[in-house]
């Protein structure tokens, strides 16, 4: 008598696997569902699939809207794909074809912004109903916004946000940071520039959490911790600014670190940018006003000596 065990008894085991998590992962499904039904349009069908591993959800052409006295959102694409994995409700990865993003602070002139892009890949973590972190990568973009008078351009662009609220309590000579965005581009152009290599790195300071514009607008502040433009010769120029609230405008008060003065100040002036070579020693340049169309960068000193210049380098590039 053989004490073999059968195939299909050893099958047991591996069957009865499958079937206990399927049904809990029919479940996850159901939560799943459940979650994209309370902020998607009702008559978006939802495709759900993906078992055994990831939730995936498949969805034609979607379009949501949010509006409050003050806020302005909206998110269009032709089609997007949402995945989560089962145990990590707090955490979705979207992919979506032809999109356009929008956001508006309607009291604040200028203060929009509208992403076109073929294609976008975008991360969301939530901490409860905190945004813990919010990255959107967009391809080829095409970027309006009422702060510039030019459109812009990129090869690929970043965006990263999340909240930090802080104990509005804890003393400190300024107000704690509630928010940080971060941006980054590859082949940035802004109107007929040349392309661009973009970073910056902001922070929002408030008195408390910003749940609304006019909470923010109590002292709070848009900090640009530093805001950099590169070619492939190395750094152009380095901004680092504060802007407020003031009036439905928003006030900027900084400083730039260019090794192409003269073309900085053309940038903002709006005119048409000169021939140019890099210094050899950055100039620091004063900038202020009003946002959009009432940026001015200080002139420059005509008692100052022209500075040295890297002469076998390229040419400054074109800003705008």
């Amino acid at each position: 008598m053989s004490n073999r065990i059968p195939l299909w008894a050893t099958l047991i085991p591996l069957l009865l696997g499958i079937a206990v998590w399927g049904f809990i992962w029919r479940g996850h499904e159901a939560g799943f569902e459940a979650d994209l039904r309370k902020v998607l349009p009702a008559d978006v069908a939802i495709d759900a699939a993906g078992f055994p591993y990831r939730l995936e959800a498949r969805l034609a052409t979607v379009k949501l809207e949010h509006r409050d006295s003050a806020l302005e959102l909206g998110l269009a694409a032709e089609d997007a794909t949402i995945n989560r994995v089962p145990w990590q409700r707090d955490r979705q990865v979207i992919t979506m074809g032809q999109s356009q993003a929008r956001a508006a602070l309607t009291p604040l002139a200028g203060a929009n912004v509208v992403v076109d892009a073929p294609e976008a890949l975008a991360s969301l973590r939530l901490d409860d109903e905190r945004i813990a972190r919010l990255s959107v990568v967009w391809q080829t973009p095409t970027i309006a916004t009422g702060l510039f008078a030019v459109p812009v351009k990129a090869d690929s662009f970043e965006a990263h946000l999340r909240e930090t609220p802080a104990d509005t309590k804890a003393a400190g000579p300024r107000l704690p940071t509630q928010a940080q965005l971060v941006l980054s581009g590859m082949g940035v152009r802004f109107g007929g520039g040349a392309p661009l290599k973009l970073a910056l790195d902001s922070e929002m300071t408030g008195p408390g959490p910003i749940t609304s514009l006019a909470g923010w607008e109590q002292g709070g502040t848009a900090e640009i911790r530093s805001a950099t433009l590169s070619d492939a010769t190395g750094e152009v120029a380095r901004l680092s600014a504060t802007l407020v609230a003031e009036d439905g405008q928003l006030r900027l008060a900084g400083t730039v670190e260019t090794v192409c003065p003269a073309t900085v100040r053309a940038a903002f002036a709006g005119t048409r940018a000169p021939e140019e070579k890099r210094s050899r020693v950055p100039e620091r340049i004063a900038i202020g006003g009003t946002l959009p169309g009432g940026l001015a960068a200080a002139p420059r000193d005509p008692a100052r000596p022209p500075p040295p210049v890297r002469g076998q380098e390229p040419p400054c590039p074109t800003l705008r």
